[in-house]
């Protein structure tokens, strides 16, 4: 028994959700991030959140850190090692493009220079054997070339090694690993066979080198703040969050930093399927709506989808495993500009936390979504982190006049007009897992949180067609609390091209259950000692194919009829995905995948009191613009007064210390016993 906690920290804020378990109390704090020194972030939020650091004994930390650095390209000088020839890769990329006939677009530029690109002279086959031996004579070459890039004084170096075929032998990788580490100890390396075992070579380097070019950072924040939390009395192990929405000890991320690029953004997917279930529905789009962007994803009878692919920057590919989440630049911070044509936009670029939105008077000159937002009165200007931090009105208006102004807008409408292209732009990701997906967003209910999501709910809602909003209570720290019920999950896969006419189940039964054992030593590892699950798929495709559809394994050992079995259901699935199935072709199975899950123990959330159910008294009115009536006296209530079975007619809008909720014209408000917010 003690304090658990979770902390995620994002671009704007850092939050933080304790549960001390011997009071069965729930502790909550918000600090400014800091991000030339993402550390004191989390130094503050803990000082902030009155919790005695000695009494913690479980604490995880869920980070935008590694994401952050890639879009902003703001990473590693890295070098990169591949087999002679395949040097120009990273620049050919693929041959598709993102819009057919956009004859303007230009591929996205890789993480590391061509001059930094260097071919090794070695070749390993598709079938593991070695066509080209790697000599002592070779690594005499290549540790030249790495003492002459060092000598060139790149700031934070680190080298990426992806040769051919690797993830089937990787001799000469770990060749080349050992060398390297022997004579550059102080500079990190990143081993393809390690970051990214698949094949497609492409797709493998891209990994490799956005593990490499986030290393350092990684491996610096791990540091400092380990050394900073013990001198305070930290005395637990603590963990990040990966990506997958599992856990990770701290001193394993520098050497699986790539694992930790989306761990900010799966603790609100978590969090989000917590408090739909809590509100009794199996069906919830998560809406994450923070100060820098708006996280889009869907979970249903408690599982969230996963993916092995994430695009950093369309063209770039980073192939781990992930939680499957949309990404669009939409938060509160999103600027406002005008293009080339006179058109009124909204995003991608934010403001961020420094120096942040107008209103928050660090000398940010752009409008903002909140600075809109503000100018329509759904912001309390004196309330934000429950008044720690006071809004500036006229700086905000004097940014969305000057926007205003461009396009021949009054401030007023200049500011619904940002307010209605950010909802937008979200509604466009909700369709895209949705609608785009063939799933119907009106079975669904919306689960809004991040310290703007509440604000854009309601409208969201409406224009796709949700019929019910629930908005957690503390909705701005729901991140940081997925984060401490996320379960442990450990993933390994395995590339091997099988065909399903010369496939031996046997041997297929070994590789799988080598890949169980190993998942299981990792789960161990980072301390869960209960019954794990274990889940286990193969990609397949009909031969010739480009993509696979993963097919589920079922339990046990895998046999002959298994194998005939997991084929049907593949031409099953093939057909119900795409229209067609084509029965007597050759299968190929290429991917082989395990996951080891470790369940940890639900939280239970304190009960708030009943009160009446009659109409609830407002605290205050305030003059707030709607887009249906126009500005009215809009009545006003504190979150934290709101009794259980209260119920609100819109419009209204609900003060929270991390959020705000804005109950529009004709909706419906009424508080759980939990605190959940049902907007209908």
């Amino acid at each position: 028994m003690g304090v658990r906690v979770g902390i995620d920290t994002g671009g704007t804020f850092t939050d933080l959700v304790g549960v001390d378990e011997d009071a069965g109390q729930v502790i909550v704090a918000k600090r400014p991030s800091t991000p030339q020194h993402p550390e004191q972030g989390v130094f503050d939020v803990l000082a902030n959140s009155g919790i005695n650091i000695d009494h913690i004994t479980f604490l995880i930390l869920g980070s935008t850190l590694g994401i952050n650095a890639l879009h902003q390209r703001s990473g590693a000088s890295v070098l990169y090692l591949t087999t002679k020839g395949f040097e120009d890769v990273p620049f050919i990329q693929r041959i598709n493009r993102r819009h057919h006939y956009d004859l303007d677009w230009v591929k996205p530029a890789p993480f590391v220079e061509r001059r930094n690109c260097i071919g090794v002279d070695e070749r390993i086959t598709r079938d593991e054997k070695v066509l080209v031996p790697l000599t002592d004579e070779e690594l005499a070459r290549i540790g030249a070339a790495v003492a002459d890039w060092i000598a060139e004084g790149p700031e934070s170096p680190a080298i990426s090694v992806n040769l051919l075929f690797a993830y089937a032998n990787p001799d000469h990788e770990l060749k080349i690993g050992r060398f390297l580490q022997r004579e550059f100890p102080h500079v990190p390396v990143s081993l393809s066979h390690r970051v990214a075992p698949i094949w497609r070579e492409y797709e493998r380097g891209t990994t490799t080198m956005a593990d490499a070019y986030i290393k350092p950072l990684v491996t610096r924040f791990t540091r400092d703040l380990d050394a900073g939390l013990r001198q305070r009395g930290l005395s637990c192990k603590w963990q990040f969050m990966k990506s997958n929405g599992g856990h990770m000890v701290a001193e394993a991320a520098p050497e699986q930093a790539v694992q930790l690029l989306l761990s900010g953004l799966a603790g609100g997917i978590i969090g989000g399927s917590y408090f739909g279930e809590l509100a009794g529905s199996n069906k919830v789009v998560t809406l994450d709506m923070g100060g820098t962007s708006t996280d889009v994803g869907l979970a249903i009878d408690g599982e969230y989808g996963y993916t092995t692919e994430y695009q950093v920057e369309w063209g770039i590919p980073i192939a781990a495993p992930f939680i499957d989440i949309t990404t669009i630049g939409a938060g509160g911070g999103s600027i406002a500009w005008i293009d080339k044509g006179g058109f009124l936009k909204v995003g991608p670029q934010s403001a961020g936390a420094e120096p942040g939105p107008a209103c928050y008077g660090l000398e940010g000159a752009a409008a903002t979504v909140t600075d809109a937002n503000l100018m329509l009165g759904r912001l309390n200007p004196d309330y934000l982190l429950g008044g720690r931090m006071k809004l500036h009105v006229d700086k905000a208006r004097a940014a969305v006049a000057r926007i205003g102004k461009k396009v021949g807008m009054n401030v007023e409408d200049a500011a619904l007009s940002i307010v209605q292209l950010a909802n937008e732009n979200m509604a466009n990701a909700i369709r895209l897992i949705t609608v785009e997906r063939g799933i119907d967003p009106r079975d669904f209910d919306l689960v809004a949180f991040g310290g703007a999501g509440p604000l854009h709910a309601a409208a969201l809602a409406a224009s796709v067609g949700i019929g019910r909003v629930i908005v957690p209570p503390n909705a701005g720290l729901a991140s940081a609390f997925g984060t401490l019920v996320a379960d442990l999950r450990v993933d390994r896969s395995w590339t091997h091209a099988y065909r399903s006419n010369n496939l031996d189940a046997a041997h297929l039964d070994r590789r799988f259950n080598a890949l169980t054992e190993s998942a299981l030593d990792a789960l161990r590892e980072e301390g869960f000692s209960g019954k794990p699950t274990i889940q286990r798929s193969i990609s397949m495709r009909y031969m010739g194919q480009n993509y696979e559809q993963e097919i589920v394994v079922a339990p046990g050992p895998i046999t002959e009829s298994g194998v005939a079995d997991l084929c049907n259901r593949f031409h099953r699935q093939h057909e119900a995905f795409y229209g067609y199935s084509i029965p007597a072709e050759i299968l190929e199975l290429v991917h082989f995948n395990v996951s080891a899950i470790g369940k940890v123990p639900k939280i239970a959330l304190p009960e708030i009191e009943s009160g009446s159910t009659e109409a609830t008294v407002p605290d205050a009115y305030r003059r707030v613009h709607f887009e249906e009536i126009g500005p009215v006296d809009c009545p006003i209530f504190l979150r934290h007064k709101l009794a259980a079975g209260a119920v609100i007619q819109g419009p209204a809008v609900v003060d929270d210390v991390d959020s705000t909720t804005v109950l529009p014209p004709g909706k419906q408000l009424s508080v759980t016993r939990h605190g959940l917010l049902m907007l209908e």
